[in-house]
């Protein structure tokens, strides 16, 4: 029951309003929120099948805005979207690898990927070699190996091949461009040392010109076996190795060469040899050298003992 006041007279009920209510004559009424007008689909559409310039309100709110709707302007552009993407649903798929991926899952990530079944499936024919450049069997079938291994298909292995290719054509003729660099430097010192006299006042007329100190260079490299450990060392135009030799080479007349006075060959001349000559550091190299004079009579000692040695 409503509280009374002191003098008894009860105290009038109040009335709470409440939102969207009015009071009309004493009487509580509701007012309807604000209703959104339908979207006219039919204004979707032109007579063309062309999408109107707001199509997307008719769409979910939370699509509208997505970009891939951007080049839809009608019916057939849509239904091409939804063809191409339930295609793309239906095709072969695998999953990416990742560290916890076991062989097996790497080997059906690379076949998907079209790594052939096995690694002597990859051919050489897309691979186009420079003229007087061929394959070398044995390391192509260490690279199948290893393109196998690490899940190449052919096109890769096609790419990794060629670029392999061009790398050693061009550290090939790069390689020749230096051995030429240093045997024009290496004739340059010895056409130097020629017109200053100093080959000529050591090992004799033999020197009076260029041509005749590549002759006997020659002659004590053929004589004593040492053109093709020259060449493996890399020494055919190195300045200091020329020189030695064309000095050896002049020092060996036929008295000489046939004497009995020749020391005797080292238990291993020929490793000795390889030790000096094959050494660029080696006092033998260096005039400056304590032990330049020792070694070069001593290399000189084991090539004429090897040159009587071979004429007996």
């Amino acid at each position: 029951m409503p509280e009374t006041l002191l003098n008894g007279t009860p105290e009038p009920a109040q009335t709470v309003v409440q939102p969207n209510q009015t009071i009309t004559g004493g009487e509580q009424q509701t007012n309807p929120p604000p209703q959104t007008a339908p979207f006219d689909f039919k204004t979707m559409l032109g007579d063309a099948g062309e999408f109107s310039a707001n199509w997307r309100e008719g769409l979910p709110e939370g699509i509208r805005g997505e970009r891939c709707l951007d080049n839809i302007k009608n019916i057939g552009a849509l239904a091409n979207s939804y063809v191409h993407a339930q295609r793309a649903i239906g095709a072969n798929k695998v999953a990416l690898p990742n560290e916890n991926s076991t062989e097996e899952d790497w080997a059906a990530f690379y076949k998907a990927c079209g790594r052939p079944d096995g690694e002597n499936d990859y051919t050489t024919d897309g691979v186009k070699l420079p003229e007087g450049i061929t394959l070398d069997a044995d390391k192509v079938n260490e690279f199948r190996k290893f393109a196998f291994a690490n899940g190449f298909n052919q096109k890769m292995f096609n790419a990794a091949l060629a670029f392999d290719v061009e790398r050693v054509q061009r550290q090939s003729a790069e390689a020749e461009a230096a051995a030429q660099v240093e045997y024009n430097e290496t004739l340059t010192k010895l056409k130097t040392d020629e017109t200053s006299g100093e080959l000529r006042r050591q090992y004799g007329n033999d020197f009076a010109t260029m041509d005749a100190v590549i002759k006997q260079c020659n002659k004590a490299m053929q004589t004593f076996g040492l053109t093709e450990v020259a060449a493996k060392a890399g020494l055919l135009n190195n300045y200091q190795f020329i020189r030695a030799m064309a000095g050896i080479g002049a020092s060996m007349s036929e008295s000489r060469i046939k004497g009995n006075d020749a020391p005797h060959l080292t238990s291993d001349p020929d490793a000795r040899l390889n030790e000096i000559l094959g050494n660029m550091n080696d006092p033998y190299y260096n005039k400056e050298h304590p032990m330049h004079e020792a070694r070069v009579r001593e290399v000189t000692s084991i090539l004429t003992a090897k040159a009587n040695a071979s004429k007996k």
